[in-house]
């Protein structure tokens, strides 16, 4: 299935001469100045501060993104102070039980947040809630592991079909560092099935990651855990005494020539002797038989046989075409 990437934005983001740069983090394609949704285009917003109704600039921003289908998701608290037209209303388990799911005004869905050490009578309640979406955001002191798969199972058993996103809040600055954590801690439990999606936030003081890199790190999560692909998947062997040219330049110049193509997996084999074994769900394929040729596979097949190698990499694109 399809997995959500939510964005979280801040209000000088809205400022008239940041709203292209806007548009741009969020992944979306313009044309004279009017936000399209591409592929790789973040599918919500989450705003902790609403920018305010007097503030023309924001809101007609607020407006183009909400009519290319991005959703605009605020704090209850925020939307009951100036209400945002067609907004998901957020708020936590305890508050939407307690408000019976009332919506703020210009609200048209639920959004609740639940922290993994809510009592089991209250996470049933979700189900009469019908939110648009549950986001898990596991409280502190707790197993981020133990509390989601309980909160799954409950979901399961009570017949629940509102998606799931993960609310990941880092205060990480080190891109690395990120990514060890998100794959751990987001996609252990995306690649068992558990969750629709993720949304990472920077809290504390750190806002050191741009809003188009967070969006991309969410979509390649997504990718790397099999539920959504933007962009070309590449394979390679490790590598060995039987590889027959330079693999990292090979693969660097195939990534540069067909790094377009979302959906399509490209793998790129040393030799003939494992190659076509490890690259069986390739949709492509470029693998070393003798020094200085090239076999180019389309699936499991062999579609050009001994390419010399300064040719290899563009009969490869020729033939992706």
């Amino acid at each position: 299935p399809d997995g959500s990437v939510i964005s979280v934005v801040t209000p000088e983001m809205f400022t008239k001469e940041n709203i292209p740069y806007l548009y741009a983090g969020l992944g979306c394609k313009t044309a004279v100045g009017m936000p399209f949704k591409d592929i790789a285009t973040s599918d919500s917003i989450f705003l902790r501060t609403v920018p305010p109704s007097t503030d023309g600039d924001a809101r007609t921003a607020l407006r183009r993104l909400a009519e290319v289908s991005v959703g605009l998701i605020a704090p209850v608290e925020e939307l009951e102070k100036d209400p945002l037209p067609n907004s998901i209303a957020h708020m936590s388990l305890d508050d939407a039980i307690a408000r019976k799911g009332e919506l703020p005004p210009g609200a048209i869905r639920l959004a609740i947040e639940v922290h993994g050490d809510e009592e089991e009578d209250q996470l049933k309640q979700l189900k009469s809630l019908d939110p648009a979406m549950i986001f898990i955001n596991t409280a502190p002191g707790i197993s981020n592991l133990h509390s989601s798969r309980r909160l799954f199972e409950l979901i399961k058993s009570e017949d629940i079909q509102t998606s799931v996103i993960h609310h990941y809040q880092t205060s990480d600055s080190d891109s690395n560092e990120l990514a060890l954590q998100m794959g751990t801690r987001v996609g252990s439990l995306l690649t068992d099935g558990l969750g629709d999606g993720v949304m990472v936030e920077q809290v504390g003081d750190n806002d050191g990651f741009t809003l188009d890199f967070l969006r991309k790190t969410s979509f390649s999560l997504l990718q790397g855990c099999r539920m959504r692909s933007t962009k070309t998947e590449f394979v390679s062997c490790p590598s060995c005494g039987r590889t027959l040219f330079d693999l990292q330049e090979t693969t660097a110049k195939i990534t540069e020539e067909t790094g377009h193509l979302p959906g399509v997996t490209v793998a790129v084999m040393g030799c003939i002797v494992n190659g076509p074994g490890e690259m069986a769900d390739a949709d492509f394929g470029y693998v070393g038989t003798i020094p200085g040729k090239i076999d180019l596979y389309y699936g499991k097949e062999v579609v050009r046989k001994n390419v010399p190698e300064e040719d290899a990499v563009l009969e490869l694109v020729t033939l992706s075409k």
